[in-house]
Order: C-alpha cells, then sequence, then structure tokens
C-alpha cells in the first residue's frame, strides 16, 4: 500500500511488525523528529504560489523608461534561472502580468526546483535578503495568524505532551506546531516548546519540549526583526555556509550533538540541504550509530528514499555499509507512511503503550504473564479505534477532546478547565512510568486495567465499543452488551471517591441513567458484588459501581477477575 494511503491501522501493523523496536524507541523518547515543509502542506503557502509573487513583484516594479533599471536586470537574472529558452523569453512580455505569460507555469515550477537560489538574488541598492524580507514578507506571510495546524501539527503537540519528543528540529519559519500546543492546553506557557531560533535561544531555560528551528522563525523575525531577521535562512549561498559561519558554530554544536545522542525520524523532509546534509555528516566524524542496533537509527516517512536521503545513509553509515547490505540498509530506513498517517499511529501506539506499562505497575496478586491478557485487551482497544481513524482534522480534533476529557474526569472527576482540548496520560516517557510517584494518587495504573478489562470483553466479543459525545451528562465510553435486551450504556472512569462525588455533583454522571462507574481506589461504601436485584425490585436505577483496586486484590487470574468485572457490569 502507498505511502500517501495507507491506512491508519495498516500503518500500526508496520508498528507492530517490523518497525515495532522504532515505535517502542518513539515511546521512550529516543527520537529526534526532524520536519520539513512535507508537513505544513496546504497550510504554509506553496513554493508555487512565493516564486510567482516574486517575479511578478519584480516585473511590476520595472521602469520601462531606464534601460538601466535594476529590476530589469534581476528579472532577467530570473528567466536564467528558470532556464526560459530562447522562444519563452521572447514571448515573456515585461510589460504584462506575470500570470498571463503563456509559459508562466512551466517556468514557475523550474524556479520552484531552483527556490533558494531565487532567494539568493539580489537587487541594486537593497538590502541583502530583499526578495526573502520584502518581497515574500517572510513575518506576514508565514506568521500569519490566520494559519492554523493540521493533523501532523495536533498529533507532534499531542506527542510533546506525552513527553516522548524532546527533541523537535524544523526547517520550517511557520509556527504551526507552537500554535498546535496552544490550541491543546489552552495557552498553557510551561507546556509550549522551547523555542530556539538563533544560538543565542539555546541559553533559554527548556519545556519539556526543544524545537530548534534551525533555518529561523518568522514570528520571533516579525516580532523582534533586530535580534531575529538575520537568522532566517532562505538563499543558496546562507545553506551552503550554515555549517562554517563562526556565528552560527553553537547551533551547528547543538544539532550535531542531537544527531549523535538521538536516533533520527524525518518526516517532509527531503535531506537535499546541503547544511543538513553537512550536519549529520559531521555528527558521524564525531560518534557513529552501528548499523543493525534496535532501534533503528535513521527513518524515513518516505514511499522511496530520494537521492538525498541515500546520500545521507551512505555519509553517516559509511563503511558498514557493502554492496551486499546497500539495499537492505535504504529499505530498513523507510516507512511507507506518510506524516499524517504515521503520526496518528504513533500516537495511538504511544498511548497503548503507556496503558500496557501502567499495568504492569498495578498493585494486586497477578503475575506477569496474567497481566498479558490485560495488555493484549489494550491493543484490542487501540486497533479498535484504528479501525475507523482517519488521518483527518474532524477526526484528530475529535480523538484529542475525547482522549483529553476522559484525563480530566479520571483525574478530577470534573472538567475544571474546559478550554484545555488535551491532557496526556502522563509526561513521562514509557520507561520512567515507575518513577512517577503519583501513579497512585492519580488513579492510572488501575484505569490501564480497567481499560485492558474493557478490551478483553471487545476481543472476546462479549460487547461493542463505541465512542461518547462531549456532552456535560456523556461517558468515557459506551458498552453495549450482545444479550437481546441489552442496552447502551454509559461507561465512566474516575480515580477516587471523591471523583466519583464530583462526577455526580457536577452533573457529569446521572444516576437515572444506571450508568458503569469505574474507579480505581476502593469505593466510599461498601458495594454487593453484584448490582443485579432481585428480582421484581423496583425503584429508581442508579450507577453500577465497581472498584478495581478491590478486584486486583481479590483475583489471582486474568479470567478470574475479567469474569468478576463482567458480573460488576450487569452488562
Amino acid at each position: 500500500m502507498a505511502a500517501f494511503d495507507i491506512s491508519v491501522r495498516d500503518t500500526l501493523n508496520l508498528l507492530d511488525g517490523p518497525f515495532e523496536p522504532f515505535a517502542a524507541g518513539v515511546s521512550n523518547g529516543l527520537y529526534a523528529f526532524w520536519l520539513g515543509s512535507g508537513i505544513s502542506f496546504g497550510r504554509a503557502p506553496s513554493l508555487r504560489i512565493l516564486v510567482g509573487k516574486v517575479v511578478e513583484f519584480v516585473r511590476s516594479r520595472i521602469d520601462h523608461t531606464d534601460p538601466n533599471c535594476k529590476f530589469i536586470r534581476t528579472l532577467r537574472e530570473i528567466l536564467s534561472l528558470a532556464s526560459a529558452s530562447a522562444d519563452e523569453r521572447a514571448r515573456s512580455k515585461f510589460d504584462e502580468p506575470f500570470a498571463s505569460w503563456p509559459d508562466q507555469d512551466a517556468m514557475s515550477w523550474r524556479l520552484v526546483n531552483n527556490y533558494s537560489k531565487l532567494l539568493g538574488l539580489t537587487v541594486d541598492g537593497e538590502d541583502m535578503d530583499y526578495l526573502l524580507w520584502t518581497v515574500i514578507d517572510v513575518g506576514a506571510t508565514f506568521a500569519d495568524s490566520s494559519m492554523t495546524p493540521d493533523v501532523e501539527h495536533l498529533c507532534l503537540a499531542a506527542l510533546s505532551l506525552e513527553g516522548t519528543t524532546p527533541e523537535m528540529l524544523s526547517a520550517n519559519w511557520d509556527p504551526l506546531i507552537e500554535r498546535a500546543v496552544e490550541t491543546l492546553t489552552d495557552g498553557n506557557a510551561a507546556l509550549s516548546p522551547t523555542v530556539v531560533a538563533r544560538p543565542a535561544d539555546l541559553q533559554l531555560p527548556r519545556n519539556k519540549t526543544r524545537l530548534i528551528k534551525f533555518h529561523g522563525c518568522a514570528v520571533k523575525a516579525q516580532d523582534d526583526p533586530g535580534q531575529y531577521r538575520q537568522w532566517l535562512v532562505a538563499s543558496n549561498d546562507q545553506v551552503a555556509a550554515f555549517c562554517t559561519q563562526a556565528n552560527n558554530q553553537g547551533l551547528v554544536t547543538a544539532l550535531t550533538h542531537i544527531v549523535g545522542s538521538k536516533r533520527t525520524l524525518m518526516l517532509g523532509l527531503s535531506a537535499q540541504d546541503a547544511n543538513i546534509q553537512g550536519i549529520f555528516n559531521k555528527a558521524a566524524n564525531e560518534l557513529t550509530w552501528q548499523l543493525g542496533n534496535p532501534p533503528p537509527s535513521y527513518v524515513f516517512s518516505e514511499q522511496e528514499l530520494g537521492m538525498d536521503q541515500r546520500s545521507l545513509l551512505k555519509n553517516v553509515y559509511r563503511d558498514q555499509i557493502t554492496p551486499a547490505n546497500l539495499t537492505s540498509v535504504f529499505e530498513a530506513g523507510r516507512i511507507q507512511a506518510y506524516a499524517k498517517r504515521l503520526l496518528t499511529a504513533l500516537l495511538l501506539d504511544v498511548w497503548s503503550r503507556k496503558l500496557q506499562a501502567l499495568i504492569s505497575l498495578a498493585p494486586g496478586t497477578l503475575q506477569l504473564a496474567e497481566r498479558q491478557h490485560l495488555c493484549t485487551g489494550i491493543v484490542s482497544l487501540r486497533n479498535h479505534l484504528a479501525d475507523v481513524a482517519k488521518p483527518e482534522l474532524d477526526f484528530i480534533d475529535a480523538l484529542l477532546d475525547r482522549f483529553g476529557r476522559a484525563c480530566k474526569l479520571l483525574r478530577d472527576g470534573q472538567i475544571e478547565h474546559p478550554n484545555v482540548k488535551f491532557e496526556p496520560i502522563s509526561s513521562d516517557v514509557v520507561t520512567a512510568l515507575t518513577g512517577n510517584p503519583a501513579l497512585g494518587a492519580l488513579g492510572l495504573r488501575e484505569a490501564a486495567v480497567a481499560l485492558g478489562l474493557v478490551g478483553m470483553g471487545l476481543s472476546r466479543n462479549h460487547w461493542v465499543v463505541e465512542a461518547e459525545s462531549l456532552d456535560r451528562a456523556s461517558g468515557v465510553l459506551a458498552v453495549t452488551g450482545k444479550g437481546a435486551a441489552a442496552a447502551r450504556t454509559k461507561v465512566y472512569l474516575t480515580a477516587s471517591a471523591s471523583g466519583a462525588a464530583l462526577l455526580h455533583s457536577e452533573g457529569h454522571l446521572v444516576e437515572t441513567e444506571n450508568p458503569i462507574l469505574i474507579q480505581s481506589q476502593k469505593l466510599a461504601v461498601p458495594m454487593s458484588r453484584s448490582p443485579r436485584g432481585a428480582t421484581g425490585r423496583t425503584g429508581l436505577p442508579k450507577a453500577r459501581e465497581v472498584s478495581i483496586s478491590t478486584l486486583l486484590q481479590t483475583y489471582a487470574t486474568a479470567d478470574d477477575l475479567y469474569e468478576a468485572f463482567r458480573q460488576e457490569l450487569a452488562l
């Protein structure tokens, strides 16, 4: 299946199969994410539009009465860069808009392939970055407040909040990742990535994720041009000199260290720029990753590796590559899923791995082998969600909203901050969860067990699991048993008795709907083993409550635990 139309579910099959070590590495924060223009396709202005803007700007300023007009000279240089033939030049009327030129489309695409050279052209008497700063107007164009995050940016933001992306390196000027985090957290500055757009920014206090924008940042350049304009990298000569300029060495050193200490995932980045090739080559001079040691050291989100990506692998692995293994090295370095699909699948997989790790940490009598049945239940839930997952903005928005709401209700029993769209399971990577002293109070371990049990019932075809809406009185999810009289039942998860009380008092849980309330800790009052009453019982229905902590202390096998859980739910 092609990288551009592979399903999220099939992408997860890759992460469960040949790329399982890679997926495990991502969940443990072992990868630096290198990001290119491909992740902002459809959001940031296209190069095709921008080159047309440059040509038309220069053309429109020509003084046709002045044979020495500086703009005529620049436009002729642009035509040379576009490899315009004699016939194309003859048909190009400098006194007519570029859009009306009969060959404008062909010339524009040639200029796209020479974009950095185009921005390296100068106009007599103007600033060296005139075409970038004044014509393209990088601040207004790439920091436009109307630009909104897409699937890739929201998934990256969620992975950042989950603590799995300590380093992001971006060749993009746009602020879409920062805006995605802001959207999910209601602008909580403590959770935003630390943006590095010049060497001095490396000394800033860093948050969970550091976002190094090594070609500069449009927002910072617009807000403080005196400090940040000079660090915008656009032209071919700037890219070529990037690694050797004395005032740039702090940034080069930092990037080199990241390449040597973190494995690489490239998303939407062709790696064609000379500075990227130079940084990876420099890193390989200092510390070489060993070919074949899992997880893979370099992974590209691509259908096929491009020439520059293949060159990068040959440069970093060097004499580890032989004619006999060259093809296998290239094959192992590409995961055939583009960013939207891969990042959606990675987010689901990170959640799954965290929940499985929490199951292993839950207090109780279950041995590790028995807990594996619960972990398999988590995978069943993950796959059930992946079967309907679409790498589209509406789906991701709804997914993050519902996941965030579930986390809030689990921790607090209420929605204290309604403008916060997403909360992570934990900001710890998977291997660090065991060191989090708050797991007991937060009820995360027992909640993971509960979800594993729900997944077991799903895999055994005992019930159907569905999403709930975002209404105030909606559950975390809904289950429907397979019996003839089975009704769709809302399910709530909360950590403690105080959380359960708030679910009632804040109007999230309506007793008359006979919902299921799963509590991590012990119930506030003793409950009967089964919520079923005697035949003919009258009275208003009430919530069916179950304590996962109590069940874990009572049962020693996963099957016994599941059957007790099933009886408590009375589905």
